[in-house]
């Protein structure tokens, strides 16, 4: 018998014992009942405040079954893969060692899986035993995904009189309101003081010359907080030769720094998170003397910090109060917001006039204006509901806005008004206000049920978002979630994307105001999210509780990657900038994610450091072979372990760290990596073999070469995901060629951002036809010598939404096909064009009357 079949037949007697497809089939199902049987237990708990000592035992033993079995689908998976990879093997002796240490791992793992099946059984013969305590709560109705128009354009005006009251405040009409003031905006936490920031910088910004807002974050000196204030002013400056003055004057107070960028200007600098009367000295001995020009400082303050609003009111000329206190709404206004929130445009604009014309009757009857008011019987049933919902929603939130928002979000998704009844009447909401009110308050009420009327997956995914207590990009958020694997595309005849099911669940939660939209992109989508603060303590007790995520804060890295070699999602949080080797293992561990604020260290150290090369590592990631997230930011990095090519389940990563040169070779065997961001580091080739990962989505880079045209094109799957094509720059290429970007790598291509493109050096011709078949481009950022004519007037490209361009325009090439057919009809979906001053003034006027809404210089 020849030595290749007698090696296959001893593949298949060995792997016998083991079949992948069968074993993952059961494993699956067994893992669903006990997903379900969790889901149900979790359910309780938040409701019951907590389980008894029997169910408490009894759901955590059952929790470490559920994740030995995922550790055990996992293992199938990536010895399975393994033994797919090691068939491109061509050294006999290598691949028959490789053979012998799968077959000992692919039996010990099958005697690993007839434990847990025993584990299951045991556990399904005695959780009822277990759980007959808990008394049962209320199954919330179920939610439903239409997020249509789900940004409507609608003015708020609950926060009317409070926005005239600050407005008053900020004018500087008269001589005596032009000497700078302090404002302070005191209220509880969700009582609306950012909304009503928010309110007020969309209407008086036009009226400075730049308005800062920074919040300073805990933990963070006040030099943190004022060199963030002087990058954002600087941004704001036209100044920009500020910064070379500040170095020929040999400026390093970063107090005098701002005081002379901000001295000739009236600036509008807004504060969160000021908590001493010492950090607010610092502040306004940073800033420029009462330079009588109308410049204001507005904090955000807690109702805890009562105090240092009193003491920045004491830096105001006598005469005038700065302090504004937020207070709780009445039910009227209780009743508005919630209807703001609940009802769509189309929907609240009609109630409004109704309501606002029935309390003018009213009034006018009330003054004698009627004897009396005639109504017909559809008026009569409005008011009558307006009036329950009044009543009720008051009662329930005590006039909180938070609280109100997080109500109307809930309702938002039912159906009006059988569903908000299960929800709001006395057997629903009410029931469970009464098992929680004696120990949580109403918002923390309204947010578990909120919570709880979230579909399992959307569940996953906001837990998700406990990893960072900040501004967090839409964008990063859904790639991790889809590495993750909580992204599911339950609509494949809708053929959405993975990412656009990602954006619809980021949607849902905005909606349900569980997440606040702080930025939006120019097309009109979710740009940056964050969790309310007030709300983030909930979610993290709860990824505590249910095992889902360990989060450590601020503390040395080095001394604190000790938690228990099971955790499953490790996030990192320091002001610590050491992370040496640790001999720790997590080989369960499926998230990584670690953020060092260097930002809180001393120059002197960091160069300190630097010359005695102590850099940081992720050595002890080799045994974390289940790992699908990797997200690391502000780390010493220089250098990457080769064994990272071995986790073959890495699906997303994401390193910022600006010492990292180079990749390791091995980068090519993760076969299942779907997002690579490198946009803060010093990378700029990556081994060939990484592009012809097929399941490859996004790339994201500063400066990253393009690969050579490779002869070997036989893999049409390569590439083909594509989707996402940031910060790289092509190489040197003949006229016929200008990468190996062809048709297959470039067809899911949605957004392609590519500077240094030399028409005549990179195959300019080569490069305008792969451009013409990128049919579902959105987003294009070009920078070269010349720019393709076919950005403006090529038919295929009619989904392009955003174009940066910097570079030389034929625009006789533009203006004839134009005559013809408008822009508008060629680019149907165009929202912004950024191009350069020079680009824009020899722009012929018939193409600049065209673009005139939606041309951005810079």
């Amino acid at each position: 018998m020849a030595p290749e079949e007698l090696c296959q037949r001893a593949v298949r007697e060995a792997e016998a014992p083991l079949q992948p497809a069968d074993e993952m089939a059961l494993l699956r199902d067994r893992l669903d009942s006990l997903r379900a049987f969790l889901r149900d237990a979790d359910r309780k708990r938040r409701a019951s405040n907590g389980f008894g000592g029997v169910s408490r035992d009894c759901v955590r033993r059952t929790r470490g079954v559920a994740f030995d079995a995922e550790d055990a689908l996992d293992d199938l998976i990536f010895h399975h893969q393994v033994s797919l990879k090691s068939q491109e093997y061509q050294s006999s002796v290598r691949y028959f060692i490789g053979f012998v240490t799968r077959i000992i791992a692919r039996r010990g793992l099958s005697g690993q899986i007839e434990r847990i099946k025993g584990m299951i059984d045991q556990i399904s013969e005695n959780q009822w035993y277990g759980m007959h305590e808990d008394t049962p709560s209320v199954t919330p109705t179920s939610s439903i995904t239409a997020i249509a128009a789900w940004q409507d354009d609608m003015e708020n005006t609950v926060f009317d009189k409070d926005l005239e009251i600050l407005k008053g405040m900020l004018a500087n009409e008269y001589e005596d309101s032009r000497h700078q003031r302090f404002i302070s905006i005191v209220g509880e936490s969700g009582a609306g003081k950012n909304t009503l920031v928010k309110l007020i910088c969309n209407q008086i910004s036009t009226k400075m010359d730049v308005v800062i807002r920074c919040d300073m974050q805990p933990g963070s000196s006040i030099g943190d907080l004022l060199t963030n204030v002087y990058q954002m002013a600087l941004r704001q400056s036209a100044d920009q030769c500020y910064e070379l003055e500040v170095e020929k004057a040999g400026i390093d107070s970063i107090g005098d720094k701002i005081r002379g960028l901000l001295s000739r200007k009236r600036y509008l600098l807004i504060l969160g998170g000021i908590s001493s009367k010492s950090t607010l000295n610092f502040v306004r001995a940073s800033l420029p003397d009462n330079n009588g020009n109308g410049s204001r400082v507005m904090l955000i303050l807690d109702t805890a910090s009562e105090e240092v609003a009193c003491h920045a009111n004491t830096m105001n000329r006598e005469g005038f109060n700065g302090v504004h206190l937020m207070t709780r709404l009445d039910q009227a206004k209780s009743m508005q917001l919630f209807y703001w929130k609940v009802l769509r445009k189309a929907q609240y604009e009609p109630w409004l006039l109704a309501y606002e014309k029935r309390r003018n009757q009213e009034q006018e009857v009330h003054q004698g204006g009627y004897h009396s008011m005639r109504r017909n019987q559809k008026e009569e049933e409005q008011e009558h509901r307006d009036n329950n919902v009044q009543s009720c929603v008051h009662n329930v939130t005590g006039g909180c806005p938070m609280a109100i928002m997080l109500l109307a979000g809930l309702l938002r998704f039912k159906e009006n008004p059988v569903q908000w009844d299960a929800v709001m009447h006395p057997s629903g909401y009410h029931y469970q206000q009464q098992q929680l009110g004696r120990t949580r308050r109403g918002m923390e009420t309204i947010f578990w049920t909120s919570f709880e009327d979230l579909p399992d997956d959307l569940k996953s995914c906001f837990l998700y978002l406990a990893a960072n207590d900040t501004c967090q990009d839409a964008d990063e958020i859904v790639r991790m979630w889809i590495a993750e694997g909580f992204i599911i595309n339950k609509s494949p005849h809708h053929r959405k994307t993975l990412e656009e099911v990602g954006h619809d669940y980021l949607k849902e939660l905005v909606l349900r105001c569980l997440v606040e939209l702080e930025e939006t992109k120019p097309n009109g989508s979710v740009g940056v999210v964050r969790v309310h603060r007030s709300l983030f303590g909930f979610l993290q007790s709860e990824i505590t509780e249910a095992g889902f995520m360990e989060i450590v804060h601020d503390v040395d890295v080095h001394d604190v990657l000790v938690p228990s070699p099971s955790v499953r999602r490790l996030c990192v949080q320091s002001d610590k900038s050491t992370m040496n080797t640790t001999h720790h293992k997590f080989p369960k561990l499926r998230s990584f994610i670690c953020r060092v604020d260097e930002k809180l260290h001393d120059e002197a150290a960091a160069q300190q450091r630097w010359k005695k090369r102590v850099h940081d590592d992720l050595k002890f990631l080799r045994w974390s072979k289940f790992l699908r997230v990797l997200s690391v930011n502000g780390l010493r990095l220089v250098e990457l372990p080769d064994e990272l090519g071995d986790m073959i389940h890495l699906r997303y990563m994401h390193l910022d760290c600006p010492d990292l040169h180079c990749l390791p070779p091995g980068i090519g065997r993760l076969i299942n990596l779907q997002t690579l961001n490198i946009s803060n580091t010093q990378v700029e080739e990556i081994d060939q073999s990484f592009w012809k990962i097929k399941t490859l989505r996004h790339v994201l880079a500063k400066s990253l070469a393009l690969p050579a045209m490779c002869d070997d094109n036989d893999d049409e799957e390569a590439g083909s995901e594509l989707q996402t094509l940031h910060g790289v720059k092509p190489v040197a290429s003949g006229s016929e060629e200008w990468s190996p970007l062809d048709n297959n790598m470039t067809r899911s291509l949605r957004s392609l951002e590519m500077h240094g493109f030399k028409h005549v050096k990179h195959g300019g011709p080569a490069f305008e036809a792969a451009l013409r078949n990128m049919h579902l481009l959105g987003h294009l950022s070009l920078q070269g010598d010349d720019i393709p004519s076919c950005v403006f007037t090529e038919p295929s490209l009619q989904c392009l939404q955003t174009m940066e361009l910097s570079g030389n325009v034929k625009w006789d090439d533009i203006v004839l096909p134009m005559t013809d057919r408008p822009l508008r009809n060629v680019r149907p979906n165009l929202v912004q064009i950024k191009m350069n001053d020079g680009a824009i003034s020899n722009m012929p006027q018939s193409i600049k009357q065209q673009l005139k809404e939606i041309l951005v210089q810079g």
